[in-house]
């Protein structure tokens, strides 16, 4: 456990470290997230914080001496995702190729780590025929899925790292207890890691605003270790339930799932950008950043309890299915009728102004 904690603290600081480095080269680089119309912030702020997030947590875990359960295909797959969201935050890649090119990143990960046999209970028993080939195209849908999902969430300060924290110690939790003694470390290094970038990036007291941001590289690359995490906890027979480990990441993917089937119905692209995600209508409802982002994170967390508690408790297959049915269904209320209101006072606010026209 103290080996635990000095390797935890050093990856905290070298990262907050790699944060104040890489923040004076990111102008040279070219790596700055400019305000628009849909960006509202002031001036431009460096997007290093996920390179200084993957060093921190590259770093601390290779060259410690103790072992660790992560294979060379995870490494390859972690570096090809960060170097794309690098490349997506300098030069703005297509929707298309980014996605294309994390399908093939992801199934070679999968491939190489022996994944993609995930529990599902009797939803989908592993000795079912054509099982093997459908959990493959569910693990690649789910990892492919919350890289996106993690990347659209990252739109406040704070919201995209502290979501993440949230997953990872429940994901942690999870670890100690499945007896997954090779992701303990990796974990907790990422999740100091973290910390020491929402140092940075959070609101409170000590910080009015972020100074450094995710960059799709940091988003992306949080995603997709995140779902790597949790297929190895849901691999193989003896896996823990992939339905309860769903509710640590409930809310982004709720969020993205919901965002791309209402753009759908607008007749736009799932892929485009608008300003309808959770924070951005809780922001339009009145909510400052700093509280928008407390309010989710405290959400993701509270929902990563709850799966947790389903493992701890071996909930049923079906129980838990229905309650990720009804936090969907929840969700789904909630945004509709946030949206409604803003057109409401959108409605009110343009009537306001033609009589004061006339």
């Amino acid at each position: 456990m103290i080996f635990l904690l000095l390797e935890s603290s050093a990856s905290l600081m070298l990262s907050a470290f790699l944060v104040v480095l890489l923040r004076w080269l990111s102008a040279p680089l070219h790596l700055l997230d400019l305000p628009d119309h849909r960006k509202i912030h002031e001036g431009a702020v460096p997007l290093c914080g996920g390179i200084a997030i993957f060093l921190a947590f590259s770093v601390t875990s290779l060259f410690i001496v103790r072992p660790m359960d992560l294979g060379p295909g995870f490494w390859v797959a972690l570096l090809l995702v960060v170097a794309l969201g690098v490349a997506d935050d300098r030069f703005a890649l297509t929707a298309r190729f980014r996605f294309l090119a994390q399908v093939v990143i992801v199934t070679g990960l999968i491939a190489a780590e022996g994944l993609g046999q995930i529990s599902l209970g009797n939803f989908l028993p592993a000795d079912a025929f054509g099982s093997a080939a459908v959990l493959l195209i569910i693990s690649v849908a789910f990892v492919v899925g919350l890289v996106n999902a993690w990347n659209m969430v990252d739109g406040v300060d704070g919201l995209a790292g502290g979501s993440a924290a949230a997953a990872l110690v429940w994901i942690l939790v999870l670890s100690f207890h499945a007896g997954a003694d090779g992701l303990v470390f990796p974990v907790a290094t990422l999740l100091a890691a973290v910390g020491g970038f929402l140092l940075f990036n959070m609101r409170g007291p000590w910080r009015a605003r972020a100074s450094v941001y995710l960059g799709d590289a940091g988003s992306t690359a949080l995603g997709a270790i995140i779902a790597y995490l949790i297929l190895r906890l849901s691999n193989g027979a003896d896996g823990l339930p992939f339905l309860c480990l769903l509710w640590l990441v409930i809310v982004p993917v709720i969020d993205t799932l919901s965002l791309m089937v209402r753009r759908l119905l607008d007749h736009r692209s799932p892929m485009s950008a608008d300003r309808r995600h959770l924070h951005h209508l809780l922001i339009d409802s009145g909510f400052s950043p700093a509280a928008t982002s407390y309010i989710i994170v405290l959400v993701s967390f509270l929902c990563g309890g709850i799966g947790c508690l389903g493992v701890l408790l071996e909930v049923p297959a079906p129980v838990v299915a229905a309650g990720l049915l009804l936090a969907a269904i929840a969700h789904t209320a909630f945004v509709l009728s946030i949206e409604a209101a803003t057109q409401r006072r959108g409605l009110r606010a343009s009537h306001s102004s033609v009589k004061l026209q006339m």
